[in-house]
Order: C-alpha cells, then sequence, then structure tokens
C-alpha cells in the first residue's frame, strides 16, 4: 500500500472522540452510503450480544472490548479527519446515536460524538440534520421525507435510520429487556475501540492512491501492515537505526516466507493469511495473550484480548495491548520494541530450525497436516514443546522423543507395542476408515524416506497438501470398483477402460464362456456401445469382472485392506481408475519419469521393490503380505517402538 512518510496507529473508543470533539470529513472521491438493512441490523447484534454476555456491570473490572474494523484517516487543511477508509462505519454510528439523542436522552445529555461533512453533497447533509431534528420514528413519519429519496444517499442513509428505529423500538416496547438499549449505549461509548490508522503528510494523490487499492480488494490492511505501524512509528532519532534493520529484516522473513516448500510445511489448505508475515504474528498472539497478557492486571486495567469478539484483527489487539503492557513496566519506547521484536525472531528462528532438521521436518509436517483446520492451535502445542528445556543438555532428543510419541497418539495410544500398531494397521479397511489409512501410509511414506534414503530426500508437502490433490488408491482393481456408466460421451469412464484394456499384456490368453477370447467381446461391447446401460450393459460387466479376475490373484477378491491401498496423486489416480495392476503399474513408471511427484512408498509397490518379483502383471497374495509387513516394521521402527 502506498503510504506518507510516516503512520500512527492506534485505538479510540467513542469517548475519545467525543472529548477531541472530532470533525470527519468524507471527499468527492469516497462512494456513497451503501449499508444495506441487514448490515445495520448485524451491527446493532453483534453489540448487544457483547452487552449481554461480556460486559460486566457495576463498577466491577470489565477484561473485553469489542473492536471495528480500521478507519483511515489523515489530517487536512481545516485540522478535520479526512476519511480515507471507513465512512461506512462512521456514518451508521452517527445515526445510531441519532437515535439515542432524540429518543434515550432522559436525564443524560447525549450528543454526537463527532460530526460529519461531506464534499459536494449538501443533500446529504441536508438529509442529517432533518433526521437529527427528532421527527421521524415510525414508517410514516419517513413517508414524509419523499424529497430526499431521489437522492441515492440519502434513500440508503434513512433505510438504514429506519432500521435502527425499528430495531431499538422493539426492545423499548419490552420492559423485561427494556435496560439493554442503555447497556449497549454503555459499550457503543466505552467498550467499542475503532482501529485508527492514521497517515500523516499524506498528500491527495496519495489518498486516492490508498482508497483505490483498499476498494479494489487488492492490498486490504492487514495485521501485518497494522503491527509494522506499531513497531516503525517515529519514536526520534535514538531508535531510528534500529527501526531501520527492523524493516530489512521483515523483508528477509516475507521473502523466506513465500518459499512454496517452506509455507507448506506450516500452512495447511488455502491460504488464509493476507500477507504471510501475518502467520507468524498470529502464533505469536495467541502464545502472549495465554501467557501473558492473560494474568496481568494492572492498575485495574486488562490487557487479555477476546479473540471471539475480535477475529479479523485478533493478532493486532494483542500486540497493541502487548505494547500497552511493556509501557506500564516503565519500559522505554526503545526496549517495548526490541523484546516484541525479538520474540517475532524467536518464532522465526524456531520454523526455521524445524524445517531445517529433516526428522523433525517430517514429524512436524505430518502432525500440522493432521491436525487440519486446527493447524494454528496445533504449531502452539508444537512451539511450547520445543520451548521445553531449550537451553538444557538433551533438548533436541527429548524433542524429537515428543514429536514421535504424538505421532503414534494420532494412530493409538502412546504406550502401545508394535503388536498393537501390527492390529491396528491390519483391521483398517477402505471406505470406514478412510482418514485413518490416509494416515497410516502418509507417515508410512515419511518412514521410507527416514529409515531406508541416506540422502536428503524430503517428503514435499507442497504438494501433498494442493487441494483435492492425492486418493487413496486400490493397487489391484476390485470387483466392485466398475466404472461409471456416463453420458455417450468419448469421456465416458467404462469406454476409457475398455480402450485401455486392448493393450492390456496377456490378453490373447484371457477368455470367457467356453474359452472364447475376451478381446472379441470388448471389440463388440465398445463397437456396439454395450457399456451404456441404456443399451443393456450386461456384456460389459462380463468383460470388467473377466479380466479383473484374471489379474487378481489375492485371497479375498473385493480386499480392500491396506495391503490392497496407496496413496496416489489424483491426476495419476484418475488416469487410471478401476486399470487392473500392469496398466497402473505401466503409467507409474511413465510417471516416474516425468516431473510427476510419486512417493517413494508408493514407487515400492508399483516398481514390486519388497523381492524378487517373479510375476510383475499381478499383485500377488505375497506382495500383499509383504507390503503390509513392510508398513508394520518401517512405522514401528520411525517412531521407536
Amino acid at each position: 500500500m502506498a503510504q506518507s512518510k510516516e503512520v500512527k496507529v492506534c485505538l479510540k473508543t467513542m469517548a475519545d472522540l467525543q472529548i477531541e470533539k472530532a470533525s470527519f470529513y468524507i471527499d468527492a472521491y469516497q462512494r456513497g452510503y451503501r449499508w444495506t438493512q441487514s448490515e445495520v441490523r448485524a451491527l446493532l447484534e453483534d453489540i448487544r450480544e457483547f452487552s449481554q454476555t461480556t460486559y460486566k456491570w457495576y463498577g466491577r473490572e470489565n477484561d473485553k472490548f469489542y473492536c471495528l474494523q480500521p478507519i483511515i484517516v489523515t489530517k487536512n487543511e481545516n485540522n478535520q479527519w479526512k476519511v480515507i477508509d471507513g465512512q461506512q462505519r462512521l456514518t451508521t454510528l452517527f445515526l445510531i446515536y441519532t437515535y439515542y439523542i432524540i429518543n434515550e436522552s432522559g436525564r443524560f445529555r447525549y450528543e454526537h460524538p463527532y460530526t460529519l461533512s461531506y464534499k459536494n453533497k449538501d443533500k446529504l447533509e441536508s438529509c442529517l440534520n432533518e433526521l437529527t431534528s427528532g421527527d421521524y420514528y415510525t414508517d410514516e413519519d419517513f413517508d414524509l421525507l419523499t424529497e430526499y429519496l431521489e437522492d441515492i444517499d440519502c434513500y440508503f442513509i434513512i433505510e438504514a435510520y429506519k432500521e435502527i428505529c425499528r430495531y431499538f423500538g422493539k426492545i423499548s416496547k419490552n420492559p423485561k429487556i427494556r435496560n439493554q438499549i442503555n447497556d449497549m449505549k454503555s459499550v457503543f461509548d466505552n467498550y467499542m475501540k475503532i482501529i485508527w490508522y492514521e497517515l500523516i503528510d499524506c498528500d491527495s494523490e496519495q489518498e486516492v492512491t490508498i482508497f483505490t487499492k483498499i476498494n479494489m480488494g487488492k492490498i486490504p490492511l492487514t495485521n501485518a501492515e497494522l503491527i509494522k505501524a506499531l513497531l516503525l512509528k517515529d519514536e526520534g532519532e535514538a531508535i531510528k537505526s534500529y527501526q531501520e534493520n527492523i524493516a530489512v529484516k521483515w523483508d528477509d522473513i516475507e521473502a523466506k516466507l513465500l518459499d512454496e516448500t517452506f509455507w507448506s510445511f506450516l500452512v495447511n489448505g488455502t491460504n488464509i493469511y493476507s500477507t504471510r508475515i501475518d502467520f507468524i504474528f498470529d502464533i505469536m498472539a495467541h502464545d502472549v495473550n495465554e501467557t501473558i497478557l492473560k494474568v496481568v492486571v494492572d492498575q485495574n486495567e486488562s490487557y487479555y484480548v477476546e479473540k471471539k469478539y475480535n477475529p479479523n484483527y485478533f493478532s493486532f489487539y494483542v500486540f497493541n495491548n502487548y505494547m500497552r503492557y511493556l509501557g506500564s513496566k516503565s519500559e522505554t519506547s526503545k526496549d517495548k520494541i526490541k523484546i516484541i521484536w525479538d520474540k517475532i525472531c524467536e518464532y522465526y528462528r524456531m520454523f526455521n530450525d524445524w524445517y531445517k532438521h529433516r526428522t523433525w521436518y517430517h514429524l512436524i509436517g505430518y502432525n500440522i497436516y493432521n491436525a487440519g483446520k486446527k493447524n494454528i492451535e496445533k504449531i502452539y502445542d508444537l512451539s511450547n514443546l520445543y520451548k521445553m528445556n531449550e537451553t538444557g543438555n538433551g533438548h533436541k532428543t527429548f524433542f524429537e522423543s515428543e514429536l514421535k510419541k504424538m505421532t503414534l497418539k494420532t494412530l493409538i495410544k502412546e504406550k502401545s507395542t508394535k503388536e498393537d500398531l501390527a492390529n491396528f494397521i491390519s483391521g483398517l479397511s477402505y471406505g470406514a476408515d478412510n482418514n485413518r489409512i490416509k494416515s497410516v501410509l502418509l507417515i508410512y511414506n515419511l518412514a521410507v524416506l527416514e529409515v531406508e534414503e541416506k540422502i536428503d530426500v524430503r517428503f514435499a508437502f507442497d504438494k501433498f497438501k494442493e487441494k483435492n490433490a492425492w486418493d487413496i488408491e486400490h493397487i489391484n482393481a476390485v470387483a466392485d470398483g466398475r466404472p461409471v456408466d456416463e453420458a455417450d460421451i468419448e469421456t465416458n469412464e467404462c469406454l476409457i477402460w475398455l480402450q485401455n484394456s486392448l493393450n492390456l499384456p496377456d490378453l490373447d490368453k484371457i477368455t470367457y464362456d467356453n474359452n472364447r477370447p475376451i478381446q472379441e467381446l470388448i471389440e463388440e461391447v465398445i463397437s456396439n456401445k454395450l457399456y451404456l446401460y441404456k443399451n443393456n450393459n450386461t456384456k460389459f460387466v462380463k468383460v470388467y469382472e473377466t479380466i479383473v479376475k484374471y489379474f487378481n490373484d489375492l485371497a479375498t477378491p473385493n480386499n480392500n485392506n491396506i495391503g490392497n491401498l496407496t496413496l496416489l496423486d489424483a491426476i495419476t489416480n484418475r488416469s487410471y481408475k478401476n486399470d487392473v495392476f500392469p496398466l497402473k503399474r505401466k503409467k507409474i513408471i511413465e510417471r516416474c519419469c516425468s516431473e510427476a511427484y510419486i512417493p517413494l512408498g508408493t514407487k515400492k509397490v508399483f516398481l514390486k521393490a519388497y523381492l524378487e518379483a517373479n510375476n510383475l502383471l499381478k499383485w500377488t497374495q505375497d506382495d500383499f503380505d509383504i507390503y503390509v509387513d513392510d508398513i508394520i516394521n518401517k512405522i514401528a521402527i520411525y517412531l521407536g517402538l
């Protein structure tokens, strides 16, 4: 984001704005007011819920607050706050205070906490003045404002104010909850905070550039930008060189996080962070919030942040409160910044240590992946584990041992034997246990790399974590895995399967009823489209069952146990879906010669690398048994059973 020479970031309440006699100016380049009734109602519902479930009344300490998203401002020549982003929120809050002034003043003298003015929008300003006159409460009253409805901004303003009146009106009519209106007012005044992002010496060209980028959705104001503003704000010459070093190191960290192998090792699925350094701040914020801010209260002031009410800018709120807390401990500006920056660098070094250590990389990568959407919580647990006895003797040995225990617990109990592992793995069945099978096969592929490989080969988590990238696939086709009959098109799965079957080795040896060649039946089914259900596909079923039976040498033809299962990338898997073993083997070998990523354990299956193979056309019962034994043995060695 293009910025001015300096940025100031803080949190402000409505009471702060009222004390400052704040005046906001909306320039002509800003789009008009467009909040709908649903958006207005959502804000009111949030504040109401907060006021009833979180706020502690009667003088008791309140350690929580509700935060609005950032408002970006700069000072104009008339000493007004020129709004670059946030006018929708400011206008809505102005309307809410209008309701309070007119309807809820009582013995208190409510007034707007700030003023609003708009460039070249006299009609809109007139409409707001009209609403503050106090003559509008019901829908019938609003019907008198027809002269304003032709102006689109005024139309949305009036509709928003109608919703505010309706919302509070329903509460006001119920004497049991009538006090909730005042409860909400107290939250609006003192316990709702605005992220105040002030650009110093920002010229008009910069204003428009920033506004355009934000509203085009290209560069939102992120936690990282807000935290950077906290750390790099002008604190004088004494700290300037140190802040310049922070800026350089900041860029180095962001560059490292752009490395996909490093990033995918740490983060699951779709990137939820606007900038990747936000990930480090998220982890650190959880740590600081729970281990420091949660337990300190200085002079009746609490610093703990309730994430439920502040999810989008949680990291910034924590860093802001941590800065305030350090200030309360009489730390100088430089010391405060140094304490926070050193802690950020500690996290970065820790993640780098995890990544560089091959064994840790595999164990940690697995546990983060296995945590799914709770990967942040898992990383927090891992970081706490890493910090235990960090400077003592045997730290690395302890950490690695605990990682193996953590990995084992994702499968079976921590204190288990190799026999327990064998019983667990042998009892898994495709369909009912797919998640556990995938975990076992992933650990097995990591174990193969760790136990067998002497060179620094690593599992490609960046490939493995691609969306919908990996499947559990049968090594040998099963009878009930027949292709799906689809439309009469060239990509019909049944047709593709038949065409692939014409390239089978031993095809001339396969016969069906009374020793008739199966190849003749395949050609008949293809030419007459007898693979389509509507054309009576019984002959296609005959072809499928005959070929699968010929190449199936397992004791149980429909074997769904782990000895007949492997991990494959979806592209490879779907290219030979339901094919029998020799065709699958041929395509795997072709893929191995390309740039496709095939895990080593999967390669060993299709290359038959477990023993001297006498039969490369079938996945035999001997292959099945040796493969299962290898899975059990490798995982047992890897996890120290």
